[in-house]
């Protein structure tokens, strides 16, 4: 995670946060579905090699 998506991950963060203690719901979800989007992004390893077999 770089920088730019580290700080857009905080101000959604900070957004859901307040929304649901406005009680603005709907958009407190709406806030939320990036947040889960990008938490499943980084919850699976990517990039990872798998073993070709070609040395016996």
């Amino acid at each position: 995670m770089n920088g730019t998506e580290a700080l857009s991950f905080l101000a959604l963060f900070i957004l859901a946060v307040t929304m649901l203690l406005t009680d603005h719901m709907v958009m407190a979800i709406i806030a939320i579905i990036p947040l889960v989007a990008t938490s499943f992004k980084y919850s699976f390893p990517q990039n990872v090699k798998k073993p070709s077999g070609g040395n016996r």
